[in-house]
């Protein structure tokens, strides 16, 4: 019960601090305007597979699905709110341009890795060939592999959404991360996205 309580209290506040931030901007954030379209677009088992499904809240953001588990839309809805709360804690966002790309992110989950012909760790130090968990493929869409223990605080779903974030802020996405040769990712935004996991983890999503 007391955990319950917690959650409870981590929602509403992060639901408060998010209407209070898009009131000062001007413009709402997390509307349901296409509430009809929402309650329409799920996940259809008699369907195939691949399936995309529109994300909640977050007007023409959807997410293409292998399968029904992953990952159910009211959860990734509350994934990119959680993304936003720490991202406008840290960073702002007055000219609301990350706002407006998590409103029309597509994310695509997988059940498995894949390989990458090159790619960057942490720390800027590339290597070929190496098995990646998620890619940014353009200014809005991502490809993201479901996690450990199918879990979307487990996945690189946050990570991901930085680099579309920095996308949208600097025009580039910043592939070696806390490396040199690009400019854009810091040790704040690494922070970030270990908060944005813990908080997921808080409500065992």
């Amino acid at each position: 019960m007391q955990k319950m309580i917690v959650k409870l209290f981590i929602l509403l506040f992060i639901l408060t601090s998010l209407s209070c931030y898009a009131n000062r901007s001007g413009s709402w954030f997390l509307s349901n305007k296409n509430k009809r379209i929402y309650k329409t677009s799920s996940c259809n088992l008699d369907k195939p597979f691949p399936q995309m499904v529109m994300i909640p809240f977050f007007k023409s953001s959807s997410q293409i699905i292998p399968n029904c588990n992953t990952y159910p839309k009211h959860q990734t809805a509350m994934a990119l709110m959680i993304f936003y709360h720490h991202w406008i804690e840290y960073f702002g966002d007055e000219d609301l341009k990350v706002k407006n790309m998590l409103e029309q992110v597509m994310i695509t989950w997988d059940t498995k890795k894949r390989t990458a012909k090159r790619s960057y760790n942490l720390y800027g130090e590339s290597k070929e060939g190496r098995d990646v968990t998620g890619i940014t493929l353009t200014n809005t869409t991502i490809w993201v592999w479901e996690g450990y223990f199918h879990k979307i605080s487990e996945s690189s779903l946050m990570h991901e959404l930085v680099h579309l974030a920095l996308r949208a802020r600097n025009g580039h996405g910043d592939r070696d991360h806390e490396g040199n040769r690009f400019e854009g990712w810091t040790r704040l935004h690494s922070e970030l996205i270990y908060e944005a996991k813990e908080t997921l983890r808080s409500f065992d999503i």
